[in-house]
């Protein structure tokens, strides 16, 4: 479980790569976001260490609040660029839509 986690930035950062190599800044940070919210919501598990819960509910929030916040403003932002709000649209994931700030 730790090794996958630790290579999180790693495989994120290479699948974007080809991905979205031609997306503005703020489109990427929110693909990676996204990604890092998705992957984090498969890692939590309630038999875990009570540190390592902490540590991916903090990451969640970190990743999961971030990708919701960017979502609604890049959809704004692009809303009149159909090509990425396209590629916007198509990373916003079931982890973002759910996300509530843990307690």
């Amino acid at each position: 479980m730790r090794i996958s986690y630790l290579f999180l930035p790693l495989f994120f950062t290479s699948s974007l790569a080809f991905s979205v190599e031609n997306s503005p800044q703020d489109i990427r940070k929110f693909i990676y976001n996204a990604g890092a919210c998705e992957h984090l919501g498969g890692e939590y598990d309630g038999e875990l260490p009570k540190e390592e819960k902490e540590k991916i509910k903090k990451d969640i929030d970190k990743y999961c609040g971030g990708a919701k916040n960017q979502f609604r403003t890049l959809k704004e932002k692009y809303k009149n660029n159909p090509t990425l709000l396209k590629r916007i649209n198509n990373n916003y994931n079931d982890s973002v839509d759910s996300y509530k700030k843990s307690p």
